[in-house]
């Protein structure tokens, strides 16, 4: 087992390390090597890696995450929210939310750049139906469609996620009207399910991977389920018998895509046990 996946687990069963002894558990991680051997140079790397290395149990303390968290906001924080481009020529609802979720997890959730993203979530992103977004200025119609008459559901569904890490980092409800009704349409389509029939809303959602990419899927979605308290709700019950019905014969999960991207890194190597991933399912529904 990976250092860091260990430290991890110690950390959530109570155990007690010095920041010392985290840094010299994390130095002994050959995750954390790989993560940390190289700095991306373009945009879209930038983000795999800080989403990556959030995921790190105390990666903040590393200082190539500070290094990295600077480079982003150089690059990509504006007045309303992250941008891929500086500008609102390349700002997309999905990315701004990713980016706000790895920052929350490592610890920068009250930075002024996160409360600039946080605040866009909260004015402009529709948790519903039927709203017109009039920001002809954000180009969303070259994205194929964040802001039709149904709004894309990955944008959606990762910003209501990104406003509970939120919550879940700083206790403060302040976005919770939002958070509320984003996570009741979520649970309208419980959570992964179109509304018109009993099917996924898409190829992706279904796929068992970590660390989180473009791509929604079910490993995020019980995660938001553990922290919202959700696990005992009706609507969540399709996506917990789905997962459950994924596991191997040992209780396990394996990961069944691979997402593929610089500056990405898969956390599961080789064809057994997905180790991290397996944790993460079972701490979700509270099975460790």
């Amino acid at each position: 087992m990976d250092a860091a996946l260990q430290l991890k687990i110690d950390l959530e069963k109570g155990q007690s390390y010095s920041e010392s002894e985290i840094l010299e558990k994390l130095f002994e991680s050959e995750l954390v090597k790989e993560l940390t051997h190289d700095f991306p140079g373009k945009p879209l790397s930038l983000v795999w890696r800080l989403i990556c290395i959030s995921e790190v149990p105390f990666g903040h303390l590393l200082a190539y995450t500070k290094k990295l968290i600077d480079k982003v906001y150089a690059s990509f924080s504006t007045p309303f929210g992250f941008s891929l481009s500086g500008d609102e020529k390349n700002f997309l609802p999905c990315y701004n939310a990713m980016i706000v979720s790895a920052l929350c997890r490592l610890g920068r959730a009250k930075d002024q750049q996160v409360t600039s993203a946080l605040n866009w979530i909260y004015e402009n992103q529709p948790m519903e139906r039927g709203i017109v977004v009039d920001l002809s200025e954000f180009r969303f119609d070259r994205f194929g469609g964040c802001f039709k008459n149904t709004p894309c559901y990955i944008g959606l569904a990762k910003s209501v996620i990104a406003l509970q890490n939120y919550r879940k980092a700083t206790s403060e409800l302040k976005y919770d009207s939002k958070l509320r009704k984003g996570t009741d349409y979520m649970l309208q389509h419980k959570l992964f399910k179109r509304l018109s029939k009993d099917q996924p809303i898409n190829q992706h959602i279904t796929d068992i991977s970590f660390p989180e990419s473009y791509h929604l899927n079910v490993v995020e979605l019980i995660r938001f389920v553990h922290d919202a308290k959700l696990l005992n709700d009706d609507r969540t019950k399709d996506l917990i018998d789905f997962l459950k019905s994924r596991q191997t014969k040992d209780g396990n999960w394996k990961i069944n895509y691979k997402y593929k991207a610089d500056g990405y890194t898969v956390f599961d190597k080789g064809r057994g046990v997905s180790k991290w991933t397996t944790y993460v399912i079972k701490w979700s529904l509270n099975m460790e």
